[in-house]
């Protein structure tokens, strides 16, 4: 018997039968072509969820017409041509042993011209505060007979879908879209019948609800996903959001789907970061379950089957939705159920997937590199290899991956790692706050070592023709860069991998130099101390940090009180005094200086990785030793390397 009996109980939304309580949340893939159809990729990135043991998988927001679409390479439900495709996906998902929907939509006015090919539409003529994906556009306010046509598109997907043999559909009525711009009182200031109050509002989502029960037949499941807080001044709370969720029930919906955020929201609540608590939308889903007789799914950062079975068993939901947990790692059901839970690759809620999306590179993941490129890779990973004597140098994040995965593909390891742990970076990264995930992320890669039976040699740093090996993967990393300021060698000057790993200690008055996560971090790290910290940054801050981050450390920074200077250069060091040239401001010296940190990045070790070009074996270069990586650039470089070998 499982550890986890309520995640695994069957349950029931309308006539459809699941076979467990655990949900893959509709999630932008972006595998769809250019034409919205579906593609081979597209299947075996939803199968293999399926197979990992997925009760119900629900397919990406398709959108009901042109004018309603937001991304390049999302699918369609707008036409007939989709569904011989949406036929072969609904079979593939099914084969593996999971029940499927498809989540319909329309952007409104997070709809992006340069995609729908037209001006966005909206319930009120009013732009949204952040699309997503690029700058808001005055949309143009819906009339009602526009209306009443797109309820009709709505059932007209709806028809396709079952005709494909989708199991059920959801309606997107959450983040923003237009079923959720019409709930949302700052999207929506409507005086006629689809505005001035919670029931007016609602009426937009009960109409789809009524002609899609009516268009596909009362025994066919529908789901509404809405948001229970917008996370913006004025928008929809929770009071107003159950009164609408009783309204889609009393017009057929089947089961609601509990979510939250706006892409405007501060903090981003659509996709939460590290920052933000675990099942972050329970206590709504429970609200809700109090007004409801129809069942309840909740969302937002449930990444271990413990969580999600405390939430079942607290009668807080009815089902869990995961995206990132199940992106993450496909076979989250299958090891929970076979109590392997300790195996479960952990989502980190680091959100480098949808940035992928919205940079238009397709969906990604930090901790599986296989994501979206299931169909390419599968095929490598389970292929006959010949074992090979591998020395992976390096126990970082790369050096982890590619050691782990050159391990399960058969070959025999030894790790050596210079330090006294394993881990590299992240050793230093999960120690400011809110970053613990990433600790959670360690502990998974030094498991693996020790499950997969790598040998590790700590404290080592073996010379190239001592290795007895027939590949090499070197993973050794990046020297921080050590300041060449005038003035910086006369006084103390610290550094932010040694202010994180306890080595350096600052004094009361920072001034921290880096604009990138590491020197926002340290500041942060440094202000929730009680320090007062000054940072400067050369550019603009976090510039290439993903949307949440930059959203919850630029509040930090107000909250905290720490003076940011953006756009400055560091002059001059002198004892007790720092000089700062702003750009186009005049020259300031800063006085009462304790202590300065530079955060200024790395560089390559060049000459330790030279050492091994000599050998006569293959040798991969993966991780910070080609240049400064983020982790998710460093995993899925050690990755792909052990797939070649």
């Amino acid at each position: 018997m499982s550890s986890y009996p309520k995640l695994f109980q069957p349950g029931q939304i309308g006539a459809l039968e699941v076979p467990n309580r655990i949900v893959f949340a509709a999630t932008s893939s972006e595998l769809a072509d250019g034409e919205g159809l579906v593609t081979d990729e597209m299947i075996e990135f939803y199968a293999e969820r399926a197979r990992g043991g997925t009760g119900l998988v629900v397919i990406e927001a398709t959108y009901v017409d042109q004018e309603g679409k937001r991304l390049k390479h999302n699918a369609m439900l707008h036409n007939d041509g989709c569904i011989p495709g949406m036929v072969r996906l609904v079979d593939a998902v099914h084969e593996a042993g999971a029940k499927i929907a498809i989540q319909i939509n329309h952007g409104g006015r997070e709809s992006v011209p340069e995609v729908s090919g037209s001006v966005p539409l909206a319930p009120s003529a009013l732009p949204s505060g952040y699309t997503g994906v690029g700058a808001a556009v005055l949309p143009r306010e819906l009339t009602i007979a526009e209306i009443e046509g797109i309820v009709g598109r709505f059932a007209d997907a709806a028809a396709r879908a079952k005709t494909a043999g989708y199991d059920a559909v959801e309606i997107h009525g959450a983040h923003g879209y237009l079923a959720g711009q019409f709930l949302s009182p700052p999207c929506n200031t409507r005086e006629d019948r689809y505005g001035h109050d919670v029931a007016g509002r609602a009426r937009f989502g009960v109409e789809l609800v009524e002609a899609i029960k009516a268009r596909c037949g009362a025994d066919f499941p529908v789901i509404f996903r809405m948001n229970a807080r917008d996370h913006v001044p004025g928008g929809l709370e929770l009071d107003a959001a159950v009164e609408s969720a009783v309204l889609f029930a009393a017009a057929g919906a089947d089961a609601i789907s509990v979510s939250g955020g706006l892409h405007a929201s501060r903090p981003y609540m659509i996709i939460p970061g590290m920052a933000t608590e675990h099942a972050c939308y329970a206590d709504c889903s429970a609200a809700m379950k109090e007004r409801l007789d129809i069942p309840v799914m909740t969302v937002g950062r449930i990444n271990t089957p413990g969580l999600a079975e405390d939430i079942l068993a607290r009668g807080d939901a009815d089902y869990i939705c995961l995206s990132r947990g199940l992106i993450a790692d496909p076979y989250f059901a299958a090891k929970a159920k076979a109590d392997q839970a300790a195996q479960i690759a952990p989502c980190i809620a680091c959100n480098e997937c949808i940035a992928n999306v919205h940079l238009h590179t397709g969906l990604a993941c930090t901790v599986n590199p296989m994501v979206s490129r299931e169909l390419a890779l599968k095929p490598i990973l389970a292929r006959q290899v010949t074992p090979k004597r591998l020395a992976v140098i390096g126990g970082g994040a790369a050096g982890l991956a590619a050691a782990a995965m050159a391990a399960k593909r058969g070959h025999t390891v030894q790790l050596f790692e210079k330090a006294s742990q394993l881990g590299g970076q992240l050793n230093l990264a999960h120690q400011p706050p809110h970053r613990e995930e990433l600790e959670r992320l360690l502990d998974y890669f030094r498991a693996e070592v020790d499950r997969l039976g790598i040998a590790v040699s700590l404290d080592a740093d073996p010379a190239p023709d001592e290795l007895d090996a027939e590949a090499v993967i070197v993973a050794i990393g990046a020297e921080p860069t050590v300041t060449q300021v005038p003035g910086a060698e006369k006084v103390d000057v610290l550094y932010g991998w040694r202010v994180l790993a306890g080595t350096d200690k600052p004094g009361q008055r920072c001034v921290v130099v880096g604009g990138g996560l590491v020197g926002v971090e340290v500041a942060d790290m440094l202000a929730d101390d009680g320090r007062d910290v000054v940072l400067v940054a050369r550019s603009e801050l976090l510039r290439k940090a993903v949307h949440v981050d930059k959203v919850h450390y630029l509040d930090r920074m107000g909250s905290l009180s720490i003076e940011v200077m953006t756009h400055t250069q560091v002059i001059e060091i002198r004892p007790g005094e720092i000089v700062l040239q702003p750009q186009g401001r005049l020259r300031r010296t800063l006085e009462g200086v304790d202590s300065v940190i530079y955060c200024t990045g790395y560089h390559k070790r060049e000459a330790e990785a030279a050492r091994y070009q000599a050998l006569d074996i293959p040798v991969h270069y993966v991780g910070d030793v080609l240049g400064s990586r983020k982790f998710f650039q460093a995993i899925q470089e050690g990755t792909l390397a052990a797939l070649e070998i």
